[in-house]
């Protein structure tokens, strides 16, 4: 008999897919069931029926995997934030590395083995760099406590993530893990702070309220934090007190930024921005390069595994050598630079490298960094990467690359990027990409005039399915 939605079915976790479900078949239908893993066998209700797949959600599990462990948050099972913490790390590094596989395989017909097994970090938690907490006047209620009867307070000062598809709830977090301490008690403090104080929190349903967001960053490798809180209007009299209060509280906060944000919007551009103590950024090294990071500018969030991923781009364009031939390389191409950063931690392999980034303050930052860090083969330009393939002045600007390294944000590259940099293969390319999804498609398209050597997954993000990839491609000869 056909499954129907609501009905409640038994099943074995065989897979897991992208995004971290778990695969389970009933009558050869496909069955993706959240935060369940191979080895579990659970009671499922199905929440959606489709002719090609259901989606189900775990209602007891009748015989844990192997692979599962007791949570270290106690938020961990209804959060967004560690929607893998209670998996056995080797099995989320396994998982991680299969799915790069099956991407590879499937969406870009390639050999599953030139994907090399990840390579993970030591920090399994308190490793991000940054985070970014949103105040709310309504809470999430989990199941469990609705089911329990008891009265709750759902109205009020909410501080932590928003709850899994809903912009209008908090899930009011009692800890976070994710960041070294002190990044969560100083977001309790500003929690308390507003409740004591009668400080509304902002509301997106009532487009009233005050406090918005609480940007958290620290530099690794300088022990900086920096502290950015963003209201809804700029009202002196409420943030000097707290801003006081905060730095009197947590002295290691070596920068403190406002931001109002007037947007009524979840946008998070912002019409000003205040300095209140320091100097308004953080510094991080990766090697011997130093950069400055300030509340929007991208940077990797995992400052230690960031040193990986370069190193190993910087590898696998070193092990190139040999495709150029007696050539060296006159020009590196970096394309999405942002800040420069990879560019500029491997300057030294080139004669000459051009970073093409499209948001203007960070080519900004990256033309600073440089100049900090006395680098001067390198030079960065404002625009879209498939725009300036259209210019006149392109090859004024760029010239013809030896190498190109693209990072591209998780929607990859646009298609007619990859047909020029396919039509126009440079001898040797590293793509660097979050999403194995986009990068097997664009690889499924690049292969036609480059050879795919090998692809080599990172753990920047433990406890969750994301994965990072280093891509090496070589122009093809014939």
């Amino acid at each position: 008999m056909p499954l129907k939605k609501g009905q409640l079915v038994d099943v074995h976790i065989e897979d897991v897919a992208f995004k971290g479900k778990g695969v389970a078949k009933v009558d050869d239908l496909v069955i993706f069931v959240p935060r369940a893993i191979p080895g579990d066998v659970c009671q499922i209700r199905i929440v959606k029926k489709k002719s090609s797949y259901a989606e189900g959600k775990i209602l007891s599990l009748l015989s844990p995997s192997k692979d599962r462990i007791e949570v270290t948050c106690s938020h961990a099972h209804e959060c967004g934030g560690c929607t893998w913490q209670h998996v056995q790390m080797d099995a989320q590094r396994n998982a991680k590395t299969k799915i790069v596989r099956d991407s590879i395989q499937r969406t870009a017909g390639l050999d599953p083995s030139i994907v090399q097994p990840i390579i993970g970090g030591d920090d399994h938690l308190g490793y991000r760099n940054k985070m970014e907490y949103s105040f709310g006047d309504r809470r999430w209620l989990s199941d469990e406590e609705i089911a329990s009867g008891k009265p709750l307070e759902s109205h009020g000062v909410f501080a932590g993530l928003h709850a899994p598809g809903r912009f209008d709830r908090i899930l009011n977090l009692q800890e976070c893990h994710l960041q070294s301490n002190p990044s969560w008690k100083i977001v309790d403090a500003v929690r308390s702070w507003c409740q004591s104080h009668d400080i509304p929190a902002w509301s997106p349903v009532k487009q009233r309220g005050w406090m918005k967001h609480c940007l958290i960053r620290k530099g690794e490798t300088t022990d900086q934090w920096l502290v950015n809180l963003v209201t809804a209007s700029e009202d002196t009299s409420m943030m000097e007190p707290l801003k006081e209060h905060l730095l009197t509280t947590f002295p290691d906060i070596t920068t403190f930024i406002w931001t109002i944000n007037d947007s009524t919007g979840p946008t998070k551009l912002h019409h000003k921005e205040i300095v209140l103590h320091g100097p308004g950024y953080i510094e991080e090294n990766l090697g011997d390069v130093c950069f400055r990071i300030r509340p929007m500018t991208f940077f990797q969030t995992n400052s230690r595994q960031a040193r990986v991923l370069y190193d190993v781009a910087k590898a696998y364009v070193e092990q190139s050598r040999s495709q150029l031939g007696d050539e060296s390389i006159n020009t590196l191409l970096d394309l999405y630079c942002g800040i420069g950063s990879i560019s500029q931690y491997m300057h030294h392999l080139a004669k000459k490298c051009v970073g093409i980034e499209l948001n203007e303050q960070s080519v900004q930052e990256a033309i600073e960094n440089a100049k900090r860090n006395q680098i001067s083969n390198v030079s960065y330009v404002t625009g879209d990467a498939l725009e300036w393939t259209k210019r006149d002045d392109w090859q004024a600007t760029v010239g013809t690359p030896n190498v190109i390294i693209t990072d591209p944000p998780r929607a990859g590259m646009h298609p007619d990027l990859v047909t020029f940099l396919k039509e126009r293969p440079s001898p040797v390319m590293v793509y660097i990409s979050c999403d194995p999804m986009t990068l097997a498609r664009d690889l499924s398209q690049l292969k036609e005039t480059y050879e795919i050597r090998s692809v080599q997954p990172v753990d920047m993000f433990p406890q969750t399915y994301h994965i990072e990839n280093v891509c090496l491609l070589h122009r093809k000869t014939s």
